[in-house]
């Protein structure tokens, strides 16, 4: 890499079109929270670079903290057991707490060209230290969420492989259901689409038949307890969704989105505009999901909104940027919530 493309952000359909031409990189630094772009990348990288993907033969995981820099480092002595190349992914970077850098950017420095190093972090920013110096070394790359328009090809792609095909506005009632990950929308499209086996057109009342016992669901449930001052029963809904398998970054983007609808509808209030037809328009709701809310909000004063809005924001900081336990991060969380006053 020359001196001037150092310290450059690159973006996903960047790397796509170099891996195209043959080009990989002997060290990449990939950071977003879209795992499923970045594990597709990260797929397309070993394929380019090795041809022949052999997990613990040419290709070798690991995540931070369960094994250390060091750890890491030794992996790029000598070449694959059956290959001149192998790749070595670590993963979960943010978890590593002030690491000692000086070894790996030695490294960095003069890269075996028969490695390809693959670091992960789940940020949204690289302002720490530790993350600039590997912008200056590396080939950085921030993976972004998709864009609305793109979600919803995506979603329309997903059907297809499985032979259905969705409107418009079915597709906008699953990622209204589900929320903007990828991997969770892939998952709840084929749940959809083995449900319903012999239809070949899938209608916004099947999707919310089948996706509409999501998480969204447990969340009007969780908030209404939360605005109720119910801690026990909050928390017991709280840890059915973690034990159920939902992913706790997960669990606080759908909690903000909620707060954030609860306050948009206080605004159009606010504003003199009470009619729920025109609410419903404007916030692209259906009538029972409008209904739910509008009988949700009067446990919300402005100020509670706003004040959860930040606590909910700090927790997914702190989710990312420490080692604490997800549970414990939430269980405070709620606790806050309900003593707002």
């Amino acid at each position: 890499m020359s001196s001037a493309e150092k310290g450059t952000v690159y973006y996903y359909r960047q790397i796509m079109d170099s891996l195209k031409k043959g080009q990989v990189d002997p060290a990449y630094f990939i950071y977003g929270d879209e795992t499923y772009l970045i594990d597709s990348l990260v797929e397309q990288i070993g394929a380019k670079f090795l041809g022949s993907v052999e997990k613990e033969i040419n290709y070798f995981l690991r995540y931070a903290p369960d094994h250390s820099l060091d750890d890491l480092l030794a992996l790029t002595a000598g070449s694959g057991l059956f290959s001149a190349k192998k790749v070595i992914v670590y993963k979960d970077f943010q978890n590593l707490r002030n690491p000692n850098m000086d070894k790996l950017l030695k490294y960095l420095q003069r890269p075996d060209p028969n490695i390809c190093l693959i670091l992960i972090a789940r940020i949204d920013s690289i302002s720490q230290v530790k993350y600039r110096s590997l912008q200056q070394a590396t080939r950085c790359v921030n993976v972004l969420p998709l864009r609305a328009a793109e979600l919803e090809e995506f979603v329309k792609q997903q059907f297809a492989e499985h032979r259905k095909t969705a409107a418009s506005e079915g597709i906008q009632t699953l990622l209204y259901l589900v929320g903007d990950k990828m991997h969770d929308l892939r998952t709840e499209v084929a749940q959809v689409a083995n449900y319903y086996k012999d239809k070949a057109v899938i209608t916004p009342e099947d999707i919310e038949a089948i996706v509409g016992v999501y998480v969204t669901q447990d969340v009007f449930e969780l908030t209404r307890l939360i605005a109720r001052k119910q801690l026990e029963k909050s928390l017991f809904v709280l840890h059915n969704l973690l034990e159920k398998g939902e992913n706790p970054t997960s669990i606080l983007f759908l909690l903000l989105r909620h707060i954030i609808m609860l306050w948009k509808i206080r605004g159009y209030h606010q504003s003199g505009i009470k009619d729920t037809r025109k609410i419903q328009a404007g916030l692209k709701l259906y009538p029972r999901q409008l209904n739910e809310y509008l009988q949700e909000l009067p446990g919300w004063k402005p100020a509670h909104l706003s004040e959860a809005v930040r606590l909910i924001q700090e927790s997914d900081r702190v989710l990312k940027s420490s080692q604490m336990s997800p549970v414990v991060v939430l269980d405070t969380l709620v606790l806050k919530l309900i003593n707002l006053s």
